[in-house]
């Protein structure tokens, strides 16, 4: 290995290919591994960054072999040594944001005709009791978007249970968990029997629960009642080749979302301004927020836009109830359907007779933790048995 200082920067060359990795000085110093500037244990700085020497520069520099591999030494201009794993700095290259892409790349995007196989079953005892099925779980969640859990049991506390091999769940103005089920007396349209029409769930939340879990505990015996899903990052890609300016539409100009109305006696009024499409800094789709009963009349932009956004919200919906796109399936007592809020669209037929969902709401904040310690603690299980 190669290095050489140029540009305010640190140059690693591999003699072997001749790829080159480029690390900023300041971005070294402030990022010192040693005792003094990080913790043993997080790796969370510890140095003041009142007290950074934004400006250091290295008086010697090499790489060398320990019995933990190749690092880089480090000796800087005000006596401070530094040491950085080669490893450790290779998986924080500095390449443009490739890594958030592939990151984007592990979702599997489906169609009615490709549903049944990218819908994976779990048995509800495994995840309980087995953490590699537990992560296997919150993979396919992570790649696929949806993911349905058997031999559930009709317990009321599952949900709770099943949140808690995760983490916790979020509480909502619905509760920590809630009933669906005909209640004539809640505002939520949910709470009927007639259809429910696509939509995501709580888009007047600026932070909108990601994950939902459905426990089925009784469901209609004849027909009605069928879930009805449809992989909102599927259609939201075909709209962005097919129809890029009413794409454009839908992820520059903001709706009203609201929800005004009372809950197990608690009243609530909420209220979000968002597209319907939510892009990150890439320009890559990040979340979908759509609930026709939750979009306000009230649209605060210009008359233009108002006929824009019409015209493709037109082709968003026509091609969302597609039948090659959305998919039809009915969930028996026992089955908990977990799904990703921020990507799939969902409804139900509508039904007669009694119908009763037990539900419950994950971050993908703890659910992305709760993957990467899993990934962490079965790799450090594989390695010690090896």
């Amino acid at each position: 290995m190669e290095v050489s200082v140029e540009n305010s920067e640190i140059r690693l060359r591999s003699i072997a290919d001749g790829l080159c990795s480029a690390y900023p000085l300041v971005w070294l110093k402030n990022n010192c591994q040693c005792p003094e500037c990080a913790s043993n244990t997080s790796g969370a700085r510890k140095l003041v960054i009142r007290d950074l020497k934004f400006h250091s520069t290295p008086v010697d520099y090499r790489v060398s072999s320990n019995n933990e591999g190749d690092e880089l030494y480090v000796k800087w201009d005000d006596g401070h040594e530094s040491t950085y794993g080669l490893q450790w700095l290779s998986v924080r290259k500095f390449n443009g944001g490739q890594q958030h892409h592939l990151e984007h790349q592990r979702r599997v995007k489906w169609t009615a005709e490709t549903f049944s196989s990218i819908l994976r079953s779990f048995k509800y005892d495994d995840i309980i009791k087995r953490d590699d099925t537990l992560l296997t779980w919150l993979d396919s969640l992570a790649t696929y978007g949806i993911a349905i859990i058997k031999d559930c049991g009709l317990a009321e506390n599952r949900v709770k249970e099943l949140a808690e091999r995760v983490g916790f769940l979020k509480r909502t103005h619905y509760g920590e968990t809630f009933r669906v089920e005909v209640n004539t007396d809640a505002t939520n349209l949910a709470y009927r029997s007639s259809y429910l029409q696509l939509h995501t769930d709580l888009p007047y939340y600026e932070f909108a629960p990601g994950v939902i879990l459905l426990h089925c505990i009784v469901q209609p015996e004849n027909a009605g009642g069928e879930s009805e899903t449809v992989d909102g990052f599927y259609v939201c890609e075909l709209m962005k080749d097919k129809y890029p300016t009413q794409y454009k539409a839908l992820s520059t100009i903001p709706v009203m979302w609201t929800d005004r109305g009372h809950d197990n006696g608690y009243n609530f009024h909420c209220v979000h301004h968002s597209p319907i499409i939510r892009e990150d800094q890439q320009g890559m789709i990040k979340r979908i927020k759509f609930s026709e009963h939750q979009r306000d009349s009230k649209f605060p932009v210009t008359l233009n836009n108002v006929h824009i956004w019409y015209n493709a919200v037109e082709k968003f919906v026509k091609i969302a109830y597609d039948n090659q796109v959305m998919s039809s399936f009915k969930m028996k007592p026992g089955d908990i359907l977990t799904f990703d809020n921020h990507r799939l669209l969902h409804g139900r037929k509508g039904y007669e007779g009694s119908r009763l969902l037990i539900g419950g709401y994950l971050d993908w904040d703890i659910v992305n933790s709760r993957i990467r310690v899993l990934k962490s603690q079965l790799s450090d299980q594989i390695s010690t048995t090896s």
